[in-house]
């Protein structure tokens, strides 16, 4: 009895829904993109600071603070022979 009435709601519903002249698109369900697309790259800024530098790439990211800018880390050695970590900010290639 109970599936009879279930089947008889969700035919009501479909058959209703189309009737109502609303198109429903993918933006009625899914929310907003919660990330934004970045123009540039870090490309280019990885690449200067190693050759500023002369050492080897840790990491690369684009910096949080509204800015298009990379903070790159850069692993030199230096006269010693120990490896010490460098920071730059260097600014997003576009």
């Amino acid at each position: 009895m109970a599936s009879r009435l279930i089947t008889s709601l969700i035919a009501v519903g479909l058959l209703v829904s189309p009737a109502t002249g609303q198109s429903l698109s993918v933006d009625d369900y899914a929310p907003e993109a919660a990330y934004h697309e970045v123009r540039g790259g870090c490309n280019t800024a990885a690449r200067q600071a190693v050759e500023m530098t002369g050492g080897e790439l840790l990491s690369v990211r684009p910096a949080r603070n509204g800015r298009p800018v990379c903070a790159v880390t850069v692993l030199v050695i230096n006269a010693k022979g120990r490896p010490k970590k460098v920071r730059l900010r260097i600014p997003m290639d576009f």
